[in-house]
């Protein structure tokens, strides 16, 4: 699976969740309250292929290989043929997030990780 970013501006609160098989216990974020958290990362990487494919964990903290949030985007639909997309919504505008996916079957058993890769949430 390859990872890819870039930057989009869209507001949408999104839950976080505890993604099972990793050994990292994500915390629900608060709710968006100010001006500040209103930044977007948009991802894309290529869709894994296996058979038994439920979803996506999407992973993200603001230390390289430090993921202090995890959300589960399930079985995310391809934005074009071969590319699917995420937007990473409700960051601190200005600040720089290192981001990684894991693709997770039926028993919640995770992939390794993705490259790392980072970007400045707009």
């Amino acid at each position: 699976m390859t990872l890819k970013w870039c930057f989009y501006l869209f507001l949408f609160c999104q839950s976080i969740v505890a993604c099972q098989g990793t050994g990292i216990i994500c915390r629900p974020s608060s709710a968006i309250t100010s001006s500040e958290k209103t930044g977007t990362i948009k991802i894309t990487w290529d869709p894994n292929t296996e058979k038994y494919l439920v979803g996506y964990w999407v992973f993200y903290g603001t230390s390289p290989g430090k993921y202090k949030n995890c959300i589960d985007v399930g079985k995310a639909t391809e934005a074009s043929p071969g590319v699917i997309q995420y937007d990473l919504t409700g960051l601190a505008k200005g600040a720089k997030y290192y981001i990684a996916v894991i693709a997770y079957g039926k028993s919640n058993s995770g992939s390794a990780f993705s490259k790392e890769v980072s970007g400045i949430a707009k």
